[in-house]
């Protein structure tokens, strides 16, 4: 394996992950990408047995990762965010074993944010996270487009469900980092959160309408035709319904409690008068044929759902 690091005007924190890094015996090798840092970075990522990369100029998060991974000769990476605190090699291992006995494409380490007490708004909430241990494949496979800046590890998330074998994650307390206020300053640590935001949140929305795999959009378009179709049935069987009772009478006590409290309401006075000159007759034919429609819809739909496979190669 090859632990990589990205790193940006990280001179004084680097140090503390490079020691848990370089003294793992799993990596062949780790590799320290300085991202056109300005504060000797670099220098301080020289004391340690790694192979130190420099960029100029600052080129973003996912293009250091590239830079790395272009660097390294072997089948599973690990990357690590240079400003993290509290990895222990135990993580480490709990990382990529998952990974390297084929068990998922890509495994993440999630830091303990507060966020997370509730177990379950992980659901909710992007898996968004520095390290992670993943396979060369998977970031082979990954359209360069979202090798830049903090749009990666959307990408990364989104090809290894659709095109791998899949994503696995552990919240492990402890692992915490030093946030971009504290870095920058508040004003300047909230515009670059909100940048992150902003890449993330347009790498999502450009995956989900030009990388989703064709099986998964027709089960999306599928699922779609369904509701619809449900909803349209049960339109129909209201309609049906007020034909067999008779139109004026279904829909004069329909909504007579209304007219009780509001004997002008405009839009139930407009509906009687509408089905006062409407036959019974009429309105089941009409009623007959929505459901007939909607029900043929919603067979189709299920008939789609049951035969669309997957389909896992990108190309």
């Amino acid at each position: 394996m090859t632990a990589i690091v990205p790193a940006y005007n990280e001179a004084s924190r680097i140090g503390r992950v490079l020691e848990v890094l370089t003294t793992y015996p799993g990596f062949e090798e780790v590799i320290v990408v300085d991202d056109g840092s300005t504060d000797g970075t670099a220098e301080v990522a020289a004391d340690y047995p790694v192979t130190c990369l420099r960029l100029q100029p600052n080129q973003g998060k996912g293009r250091a990762m590239a830079v790395g991974v272009q660097h390294a000769s072997t089948e599973v990476i690990f990357f690590a965010d240079a400003d993290i605190t509290g990895l222990t090699h135990e993580m480490i291992t709990e990382t990529v074993t998952p990974v390297l006995d084929g068990s998922c494409e890509m495994f993440i380490l999630m830091r303990n944010r507060k966020i997370y007490v509730l177990h379950r708004i992980l659901a909710f909430v992007p898996l968004l996270g520095g390290e992670r241990a993943l396979t060369r494949r998977l970031w082979m496979i990954l359209p360069d487009r979202f090798k830049d800046g903090f749009r990666i590890e959307a990408g990364l998330n989104f090809y290894a469900v659709h095109y791998g074998s899949g994503i696995r994650y552990r919240v492990f307390k402890g692992v915490s980092q030093t946030v971009k206020e504290a870095k920058f300053g508040l004003w300047e640590g909230l515009r670059r959160r909100l940048r992150m935001f902003m890449e993330v949140m347009g790498a999502a929305w450009d995956l989900q309408w030009n990388d989703l795999p064709e099986t998964v959009r027709a089960r999306r378009i599928a699922t779609g035709t369904i509701i619809l179709s449900a909803l349209g049935m049960l339109l129909g069987l209201f309609i049906v319904a007020s034909g067999i009772a008779g139109p004026l009478a279904f829909f004069t006590s329909l909504f007579s409690e209304e007219l009780n409290e509001n004997p002008p309401a405009a839009l139930p006075l407009a509906v009687i008068r509408v089905v006062s000159g409407v036959g019974a007759s009429a309105v089941l034919a009409v009623g007959a044929l929505i459901l007939g429609l909607n029900a043929a819809f919603f067979f189709r739909g299920v008939f789609r759902i049951l035969t669309i496979g997957r389909v896992r190669d990108p190309g």
